[in-house]
């Protein structure tokens, strides 16, 4: 059915429920009836009510209120209202008794009454006056703030697409460059792992290429990915260093955001490989029943030999950002950073 039709259905039966509520709970005299009920002063007040409601929701409020024209929309408000007010004293004035009178009894007070009694402002005109203005009003605002709210999370969802996409733009590159300087060195240096490198760079950036344009992977694509990367790094180191990465518990079935572990991994290459002193780096990923731990330790070096890049804290940076926007709430990351010592704690809940 048309959406249209259904509102119109809508409107016209909360009228009538509205309506009837007089004759359902109020007190009826003995000789009610439904034509003194639906008399020409009943017809006429309901009317003006229903013709208020949507005066001020289609057209005072988004003319006025939403413009911030206070005023002018206060004082319309109160014309309209001491009109309502008066309504009453209006219609006897101009057509005598409110009630229907029996056919051949001419009205009493038909014309200008002479002792008309009825007060200027009917209270219960005035208090129907406010239940509309307040019901209309403050459906219209709600439905506002819902519009605006919707529309803020529909702008706050794209802003997070636009920038995750730009931190996993920023973060593949920047590997790709780190990457390619260390077979750069091990062409240099005429290694013969100069070509497995290649192949294990191959299969590195097809993950990144594929796997990494989701917002999750499986955990288990993504320790093969980081246990290749770290091979790939090994290569070129000497038998001061020594990696020791271990994985407990069992990966399968779980996700997690692409390329989130590689800065920390990075980092650890970067300032923890020395060719002169003992550089041992201890990576661990601990899998939980609805949590992961992973850790990675390792001494300080300035060694700039092994320096791949000075814009890897970028990489940490940008980690940091997607953990905030990804795992709000759900993750707690901890870096210890002293004169001798690096080390990285990352609790996510998944």
């Amino acid at each position: 059915m048309n959406k249209r039709i259904v509102q119109i259905i809508i409107h016209l039966a909360a009228w009538f429920c509205f309506l009837l509520l007089p004759f359902v709970f109020f007190p009826r005299p003995k000789d009610f009836s439904i034509e003194r009920y639906l008399s020409d002063f009943f017809i006429a007040n309901s009317i003006l009510l229903i013709a208020f409601y949507y005066l001020n929701t289609y057209l005072i409020i988004p003319r006025l209120l939403e413009q911030k024209k206070f005023v002018a929309y206060t004082l319309i408000i109160l014309a309209l209202l001491i009109f309502y007010g008066c309504f009453p004293r209006i219609y006897h004035y101009f057509f005598g008794s409110f009630q229907p009178q029996p056919q051949g009894i001419r009205p009493p007070d038909s014309g200008r009454p002479r002792n008309f009694q009825q007060p200027l402002l009917a209270p219960g005109n005035i208090a129907v006056f406010l239940l509309i203005f307040v019901f209309s009003t403050g459906v219209k605002v709600i439905n506002q703030w819902l519009r605006s709210e919707q529309r803020n999370k529909e702008i706050a969802t794209e802003k997070l697409n636009a920038e995750l996409s730009f931190l996993k733009a920023q973060i593949n590159p920047h590997f790709l460059f780190n990457t390619l300087n260390n077979i750069y060195a091990l062409a240099s240096a005429q290694s013969e792992y100069t070509a497995p490198a290649i192949m294990k760079l191959s299969s590195i950036m097809r993950y990144v290429l594929t796997e990494a344009r989701n917002d999750l992977v499986s955990l288990e694509k993504e320790i093969l990915f980081t246990t290749n990367y770290i091979e790939l790094l090994k290569m070129r180191l000497t038998d001061k260093s020594s990696i020791d990465f271990t994985i407990k518990g069992d990966p399968l079935g779980r996700q997690i955001a692409p390329l989130l572990l590689l800065p920390f991994v990075e980092n650890a290459f970067k300032y923890g490989i020395s060719t002169r002193e003992k550089s041992p780096i201890i990576i661990l990923l601990e899998i939980k029943q609805d949590s992961l731990y992973f850790s990675v330790s390792n001494f300080k070096h300035i060694n700039t030999s092994l320096k791949m890049t000075d814009n890897t804290g970028i990489g940490i940076n940008n980690t940091r950002r997607r953990l905030d926007l990804l795992y709000e709430n759900r993750h707690a990351l901890t870096i210890d950073d002293t004169a001798g010592k690096f080390t990285v704690h990352l609790n996510i809940q998944v």
